[in-house]
């Protein structure tokens, strides 16, 4: 594996110190390890970005394809969310024997259904979504054998089930679990949280390279169109960072609670450490065709009492498949400061809990808005700001790899040359904070300072 000739480091810091002084090398060893954390970050710049664009515009595409399935004619009356449910889930197979143990939900992994319900006459019942609207179709959304969601479309007004998709037919529900590690499960989270942790060193040590030295703030975020190409591509991948790295940081940041293992283990004891766990919980959803029939009244129940309650936009009803767990409401559509959530016993569908979002402690207050800033749930200014930022980091990564390939030597990647001197504390000391907070990220940096120390032994012995 060749590096850069011994000139690379001061050819290639042309906009930082010198690099036979202190800074100097600083700046190339944080320009070394920039480099490493590209090449770890970009194929999962490609896949997260791909996949949650398609995710932020999925309803809207699903629309366009299939406006038989997803509109009605208005009707005067409706009837009861139960005898919807029971008209789809006549609709579903009777048998059925799920592949996967675990299915992917947001960001997490949550268990699926027990592999029992395969006994009980037909899918896993994920949730059923009641629409404000009256030209909407009300959607029952089953667990298909791969745990993926798939959709049912009812017509409110009759009753009549206007048809279904198949899960990868179903945009929101395949981006949305490819986003979050599916179909490898918790692996597949700690792949995603793994490249998390990279990216935000990425982009802080990104913003220490770029930091002006001899030029003023705002000349620096201005390409210089003048300096040749090297120069040139640089600029253009750094303004851009730059520009975006707050960006790039909140949402980096705020995609770790949706995490197996930081969001799943790590947040969720801070939380119930500091006394600041929601109080209306979290529900996956997934009860049996049986837990779900035996439920129908209190399902009706609870949708009516939700809409005499004045909670707005789209109701979402779920049923977790563990002993106790509460018939489970919650809305969307509406402004995100309407959050609500609704618990009722799945016998009697008597209200037990009533819950607003804005009345959470202030962990879960933030991670909610996290989440709602992620799906865009904050208008069309949101979705396209959203995508604005995916754009963002596809012009980073055609950016950089251009810079790159200008940079590089002829023969092998062109590594920047490691530079040996000791580490200022500050340095020790963030880079410490980083590995412990996060656990995933720390080992993977010693993962991969074991990785080159081995390689460099095998290249002295050569």
């Amino acid at each position: 594996m060749s590096v850069f000739p011994a000139d690379a480091a001061k050819r290639a810091a042309t906009a930082g110190p010198l690099p036979d002084q202190p800074r100097g090398r600083l700046y190339a060893m944080l320009w070394r390890w920039h480099f490493l954390a590209a090449l770890i970050v970009i194929p999962f710049v490609l896949w997260q970005g791909t996949t949650g664009v398609i995710y932020l515009w999925s309803e809207a595409l699903i629309d366009w394809r299939h406006p038989e399935l997803r509109f009605v004619t208005p009707s005067a009356e409706t009837v009861p969310a139960s005898a919807q449910l029971a008209a789809a889930l006549a609709t579903a197979p009777r048998h059925f024997h799920p592949k996967s143990a675990t299915v992917g939900h947001g960001h997490g992994v949550k268990p699926a259904s027990p592999a029992s319900d395969m006994e009980q006459g037909g899918p896993p019942v994920q949730e059923i979504l009641l629409s404000s609207d009256p030209r909407r179709s009300t959607i029952v959304m089953l667990l298909g054998e791969a745990g993926l969601p798939y959709p049912v479309f009812v017509n409110p007004g009759d009753g009549r089930v206007l048809g279904s998709l198949t899960s990868t037919e179903w945009l929101p529900g395949i981006t949305r679990a490819l986003h979050g590690g599916w179909p490898l499960g918790k692996p597949g989270s700690w792949l995603l949280e793994l490249a998390d942790g990279w990216a935000i060193f990425m982009i802080v040590s990104g913003l220490y390279l770029w930091w002006p030295r001899g030029r003023g703030f705002l000349m620096s975020l201005w390409p210089r169109f003048d300096r040749g190409s090297r120069i040139l591509t640089r600029d253009l991948h750094a303004s851009v960072a730059v520009l975006f790295s707050i960006v790039f940081l909140f949402f980096l940041v705020s995609a770790l609670p949706w995490t197996a293992f930081w969001g799943g283990e790590i947040l969720s004891r801070i939380q119930t450490s500091l006394g600041q766990k929601s109080p209306s919980g979290f529900s996956p959803g997934g009860a049996s065709v049986a837990q779900m029939t035996a439920a129908m009244r209190p399902v009706d129940e609870i949708a009516a009492e939700a809409r005499a309650r004045g909670v707005a936009g789209t109701l979402i009803i779920r049923l977790a498949p563990w002993p106790k767990a509460p018939l489970f409401l919650m809305n969307r559509d509406g402004s995100p400061s309407d959050d609500r959530v609704l618990h009722a016993d799945p016998k009697t569908g008597k209200i037990t809990g009533d819950f607003l979002r804005s009345e959470s402690p202030f962990i879960p207050r933030i991670v909610g808005f996290g989440i709602h800033v992620h799906q865009g749930d904050f208008g069309p200014v949101n979705l396209w700001l959203n995508t604005a930022f995916v754009l963002s980091l596809l012009w980073l990564t055609v950016t950089g790899v251009i810079s790159w390939w200008i940079r590089k030597p002829l023969r092998g990647l062109g590594i920047p040359p490691k530079v040996r001197m000791p580490w200022p504390r500050s340095l020790i000391v963030s880079a410490t904070a980083m590995c412990v907070l996060l656990p995933i990220f720390g080992l993977s940096v010693l993962l991969v300072a074991a990785i080159e120390r081995l390689l460099q032994r095998q290249w002295r012995a050569a």
